[in-house]
């Protein structure tokens, strides 16, 4: 029983001094960066299409001075193009409401368009190339 007891001693004692520690909780303070992430599965032999559009919407947010996507454009896999947007707002941006940059980018867009009509036909055009896409929310620490 000695025996018995002194093997249970050893291996809570081993269990204790090896056992990983918990990641810290991030304190209140943490800084962290939210971005939307979207992800888009174009029509195949589209792209060049794609890419004038995605330039003209460009135009768009520096004539609004809205905050342009960083672009990665993929090799490999089913999606073709992934836009990150940083959230200004953190989280709430991200809460299913129309962004308050989205106002200011759309009349910029008219603007350079020059109608309603032509600006909203380019965003139906962008659409019509577009098979599928996903967005999802994403944190940085800073």
């Amino acid at each position: 029983m000695k025996k018995f007891f002194t093997f249970i001693a050893h291996l809570f004692l081993s269990t204790m001094l090896s056992a990983h520690p918990h990641e810290p909780l991030p304190s209140e303070d943490s800084r962290v960066a939210w971005h939307s992430v979207t992800m888009v599965d174009f029509k195949p032999g589209t792209l060049d299409d794609v890419k004038e559009l995605i330039r003209k919407f460009e135009a768009a947010s520096e004539t609004a001075g809205t905050i342009l996507p960083e672009l990665y454009w993929f090799e490999s896999g089913k999606y073709d193009l992934v836009l990150t947007w940083k959230l200004k707002d953190g989280k709430a941006d991200f809460q299913g409401k129309w962004s308050p940059c989205g106002e200011p980018w759309w009349k910029a867009l008219v603007e350079l368009e020059g109608s309603e009509e032509a600006a909203r036909k380019l965003q139906e055009r962008y659409d019509s190339l577009v098979v599928s896409s996903h967005t999802t929310l994403a944190r940085k620490a800073q």
